[in-house]
């Protein structure tokens, strides 16, 4: 190409020496801005090729984003759906747990037999997704049209917030669990070790004691309700928004 662009050169120039030599004026003006003509039109031309070239990656570039999208919303709502399931089952546990209070004067170690029995595993809500992430980081999320970059934005910062009380509430939750651990030992001490030692089982069972432990486990779990509760509308909402940018994703794919 580059060869073929140095002979067009010598051949146009060849033609504006033979009319100067020839004193044709006027026919080399006509000429010279004939030539200017062209090249201005070659210039733009390729400008043109350039752009739409561009455009071609951008838009190939764009279609990729967009199916890694469409998979981390899929895997968002795999996710949800377990950390829903796993809410669920101790909801039931818990208001089980809450039942028993209806029954009058119950003995305090059979509150507390019961208080135990519940789930203490605590789970802090993280989404493994990170392509928005990446189109934020890049600055790649400009290639998305405006209404999704903005869903897609609100999205983002709406899981990030949804994480971070998670784990907050969880740690409250755990800063009780660790206070009554404090108290009453390790599970195994407090149901193995001393079954032998009536010094410590008195202490440990006493009635004041598991009065204090039983408060303080019942704010604990009380909390981890409350983050898990808190966790299953922030879901319901991310799912909502999952589904509108689905849409419009969706729309965009068939253009």
């Amino acid at each position: 190409m580059i060869t073929n662009r140095k002979a067009m050169i010598k051949f146009f120039r060849k033609i504006r020496q033979n009319l100067l030599a020839e004193g044709k004026i006027g026919k080399y003006l006509k000429y010279a801005i004939g030539e200017i003509i062209l090249v201005v039109l070659g210039i733009l031309i390729a400008l043109q090729l350039n752009n739409l070239n561009d455009e071609r990656k951008t838009e190939n570039l764009r279609q990729v984003y967009y199916k890694q999208l469409l998979q981390d919303f899929e895997n968002d709502k795999a996710y949800i759906k377990e950390h829903s399931s796993r809410i669920d089952s101790n909801m039931v546990k818990f208001r089980a747990f809450k039942d028993i209070y209806n029954q009058p004067n119950l003995p305090i170690n059979k509150i507390f037999s019961k208080v135990i029995n519940l789930d203490w595993a605590l789970y802090n809500v993280q989404f493994k997704s990170n392509t928005i992430h990446t189109l934020q980081n890049t600055g790649d999320i400009k290639l998305m049209p405006p209404i999704i970059r903005e869903q897609l934005i609100r999205l983002e910062k709406y899981i990030e917030e949804t994480e971070k009380v998670s784990k907050y509430n969880n740690d409250k939750s755990g800063e009780g669990t660790s206070a009554a651990a404090n108290k009453i030992g390790s599970e195994e001490f407090a149901f193995k070790n001393i079954q032998n030692q009536p010094k410590l089982l008195e202490y440990v069972f006493d009635e004041k004691n598991l009065i204090e432990l039983l408060i303080k486990l019942e704010f604990s779990q009380f909390m981890k309700v409350q983050s898990e509760q808190g966790s299953l509308i922030r879901f319901k909402n991310i799912l909502s928004d999952m589904e509108e940018i689905e849409i419009l994703i969706n729309k965009e794919l068939k253009k």
